[in-house]
């Protein structure tokens, strides 16, 4: 990802917006959509401490990119972060932006490499991440996090199965945005369509990605305690743009 000539002043600094933010904030409505999220991460946050308002919450980040979550989370609660990303670019600009901070760390490298960063974790976070990893490690990581029984586990993924693909798809095309290029139109028409079959089959990117076959593999291993659509709770999750789990260990 490279720096573009967009920049803002925030905090009294000259801040760069990456490719990744510029995408992130193409127009009102996307930048809304991803902004949700983050929603329901101050709402987790808030429940966490509410209990103990002293104690720091220790956070680990699944694919961080340019560390929003810190961003978001550090200016409100008492923390400790580490974010893990394999991408270069992003994980540079967070080290940037944060490293002048005692509780922020990054880590440029695949989670496979560093689940021992989850024992001492009070949060783990995924957020629009797990899509981007192999399903056969996206398995190896739940089970290392159910294991390590953090307080929570919260994630978020695209819907990329039924209606909502249609929409989004034929939005992004009049639009201009980008997200419809990397399917074929009878793939878009396939998906919507709940047709998994007619498309090829899910790697690390959005085509493909089905959020149930998560769900289920969540549930064999932790408990969902909260399921969010996006950008509205009241949504049917066939509707939804994305959709937000938050989990716990089994009882």
């Amino acid at each position: 990802m490279t720096d573009v000539d967009r920049r803002t002043k925030q905090a009294g600094q000259t801040q760069t917006y990456t490719r990744y933010e510029k995408i992130q904030n193409f127009n009102p409505l996307v930048s809304f959509l991803h902004a949700t999220r983050y929603k329901y991460l101050i709402r987790l946050f808030t429940d966490l401490s509410q209990a103990n308002p002293s104690r720091t919450l220790n956070v680990v980040d699944i694919g961080c990119a340019h560390a929003k979550a810190f961003d978001v989370l550090n200016s409100r609660f008492n923390i400790n972060y580490v974010g893990v990303d394999t991408d270069t670019e992003p994980v540079k600009t967070a080290e940037k932006r944060y490293s002048q901070y005692r509780n922020f760390r990054v880590i440029n490298d695949s989670i496979v490499n560093h689940y021992s960063e989850f024992q001492h974790a009070d949060v783990i976070l995924a957020l629009e991440s797990l899509e981007h990893i192999p399903e056969n490690i996206v398995v190896r990581i739940v089970e290392h996090i159910a294991r390590a029984k953090p307080a929570a586990f919260m994630c978020s993924v695209p819907n990329e199965v039924g209606p909502i693909v249609l929409l989004k798809n034929i939005g992004s095309l009049f639009t201009g945005y980008i997200r419809h290029k990397e399917y074929r139109w009878k793939e878009t028409l396939h998906a919507g369509l709940f047709n998994l079959d007619g498309i090829d089959a899910h790697g690390t990117g959005h085509k493909g990605f089905d959020w149930r076959w998560l769900a289920h593999t969540i549930r064999h291993n932790m408990r969902i305690t909260r399921t969010h659509a996006n950008p509205f709770d009241w949504l049917p999750k066939t509707f939804s743009f994305s959709v937000i789990f938050i989990c716990q260990q089994k009882s």
